[in-house]
């Protein structure tokens, strides 16, 4: 049986290429190598996608009512304190004004 010698094309080569009548599973494992390659390279390969200008605006105008509603809660949280302070000096000037009429009636 005779070996082929080594050259560098023969080093390069795939067996099928050096001894044509080899038939081995060789013969399908170099495609196989490409593809599994190829599967590796579109894993990782990202998602794109591409948002319309309508739907850009359409997510604005959610933050927009978003945005608006937070600030008109934001009004209505300081309107409400600023009740609550009015309604406390109030409260303390009528019992400054409930002390003072007591005063001046227990003198009298």
């Amino acid at each position: 049986m005779a070996m082929a010698s080594l050259s560098p094309n023969s080093v390069l080569a795939t067996p099928i290429q050096i001894n044509p009548q080899v038939k081995t599973d060789l013969q399908t494992s170099v495609p196989q190598v490409a593809q599994d390659t190829e599967k590796g390279a579109k894993a990782a390969q990202t998602d794109t996608i591409t948002i319309s200008s309508q739907a850009l605006k359409m997510a604005d105008d959610k933050n927009v009512v978003a945005k608006e509603t937070a600030r008109r809660s934001d009004e209505q949280r300081v309107s409400q304190l600023a009740n609550d302070k009015a309604n406390a000096e109030k409260t303390a000037t009528q019992k400054y004004a409930v002390t003072a009429y007591a005063t001046t009636s227990a003198s009298q």
